[in-house]
């Protein structure tokens, strides 16, 4: 239990440096580390991909909020691309999360594998990013919050990694996409949290502190220190090579994603 407990605070404070710095509220790590975690603690296989995504969901709540709050503070949350992103975020990773947790385990690995290799492969192509000029409608809002929500319930992300190019295409430079993605990206982890736990409650097998599919002690573990790294990585996206970084991160994101699909 030390062991996993170290685990978690160390996964926390990658998780909430990389949500401060890319926006893309840390599921993309924590999924995978809880995913061979969770056994340690009695956790059966057929469960694992549920409790891991539910888990996640739940730190990126506080992890985003840290980051959303640092970035209000910077001046990077576009309050009318918010307006109308997040109803439908939040209604589609809900529905979507209720869908995913009737799936077994075997599906929804492989479903994550594939998602976090494509995210990983747009990262390694992409090359600077140019400020579109095509404005944020309603209904463009709507149509790309549902879409967004309903893939990130697979990844068990805050949907940065879809959300700021979308934002960054429509006229908002990199640094409020980033920002305004932290904001939007707390309350639809909020809404996936609900979704799991509704899912997971009366479910045999749980492991004591549950609350549905999500796992209190790794939440709080994990959220213990994302918190505060998440401010850091905010506070550098404007002092480090971001573009270097990412394209390093999406080295060991294929990594990961390889090694889920071999099983």
């Amino acid at each position: 239990m030390i062991l996993f407990a170290v685990y978690c605070l160390l996964t926390g404070a990658l998780a909430g440096f990389l949500a401060g710095l890319f926006g893309i509220g840390g599921g993309l790590v924590i999924v995978p580390v809880l995913v061979h975690l969770l056994p340690q603690i009695g956790i059966p296989e057929p469960l694992l991909m549920n409790v891991a995504l539910g888990t996640s969901f739940a730190t990126i709540v506080i992890t985003a909020f840290s980051s959303a709050q640092r970035h209000h503070k910077l001046g990077n949350v576009d309050w009318q691309a918010s307006k109308y992103l997040i109803p439908s975020l939040m209604i589609s990773v809900f529905i979507a999360g209720l869908f995913i947790s009737f799936l077994p385990k075997s599906i929804t690995s492989k479903l994550f594998a594939f998602m976090v290799l494509y995210l990983a492969i747009k990262m390694l192509l992409s090359i600077k990013h140019k400020t579109g000029n095509r404005a944020l409608t309603a209904k463009q809002g709507i149509v790309g919050g549902v879409l967004i929500g309903a893939v990130s319930s697979f990844a068990g992300i805050a949907g940065g990694a879809f959300i700021v190019p979308f934002l960054n295409a429509r006229g908002l430079e990199m640094k409020r996409a980033i920002g305004t993605s932290s904001f939007c990206g707390m309350l639809l982890g909020l809404s996936g949290m609900i979704s799991f736990v509704v899912s997971g409650l009366n479910i045999a097998d749980l492991p004591p502190y549950s609350l549905g599919y999500v796992y209190l002690p790794a939440v709080l573990l994990i959220t213990l220190v994302s918190f505060f790294t998440s401010k850091f990585g905010a506070t550098l996206t404007t002092k480090l090579p971001v573009s270097t970084l990412k394209k390093a991160f999406a080295v060991w994101l294929c990594l990961v994603a390889i090694k889920m699909l071999l099983g």
